[in-house]
C-alpha cells in the first residue's frame, strides 16, 4: 500500500474494524496483542481510517489515475474548497491522536474508533442507512489484497 500501511497492517485493521463491528471482545484482544515492531492496535485502527477515508474521497471526487497534473491541481483545489473534505481530515487526525495515545490494549478505545472509522466509510456511500457494514468491509479487504 502507499500511504504508510503495509497489506498486513491494512488486513490486521479492517480485521479489528470486523471485530468491532461484531463486538468480539476475543478477536480484538488477539489482534491487540500484536508482534514484535507493529503498531499499537487503536492507532493501527486510527491509521487505517485515514487511509480509507483519503480512498473514498479520492473516488468521491474522481481522482483517476490517468489524470494530468493539471487536472490533479483542480481537483485538489475542489478537495480543499469542500467543508465535507476539510471536516474529514479534521475527523482523521482526531482519531490519529486518540489512537496513538490510547493504551495498546484499550478494547474500548479501539472499539470506539472503530465504530467511528466505520460510520465515516459508511457516510460517503450513497446511502449510508443501508450499507450493510460487513461486504463493506470485504471491499476494502480486497482492495488491500488487488493494491500491495
Amino acid at each position: 500500500m502507499t500511504d504508510g500501511l503495509t497489506v498486513d497492517e491494512a488486513l490486521r485493521a479492517l480485521a479489528a474494524l470486523e471485530a468491532a463491528w461484531k463486538d468480539d471482545d476475543e478477536a480484538l484482544s488477539a489482534l491487540a496483542a500484536g508482534g514484535p515492531g507493529e503498531r499499537t492496535l487503536p492507532a493501527l485502527v486510527a491509521e487505517y481510517g485515514e487511509h480509507a477515508m483519503d480512498t473514498l474521497m479520492a473516488l468521491a471526487f474522481g481522482l483517476r489515475s490517468s489524470m494530468s497534473d493539471e487536472e490533479i491541481a483542480e481537483l485538489s483545489d475542489a478537495v480543499s474548497a469542500n467543508i465535507g473534505a476539510r471536516m474529514s481530515a479534521l475527523l482523521t487526525q482526531a482519531l490519529k491522536a486518540w489512537g496513538t495515545s490510547a493504551a495498546p490494549d484499550d478494547l474500548v478505545a479501539t472499539k470506539a474508533i472503530a465504530h467511528v472509522v466505520i460510520d465515516s466509510m459508511r457516510a460517503v456511500t450513497e446511502d449510508p442507512s443501508k450499507t450493510e457494514v460487513l461486504p463493506l468491509l470485504a471491499t476494502f479487504r480486497s482492495y488491500a489484497l488487488s493494491n500491495p
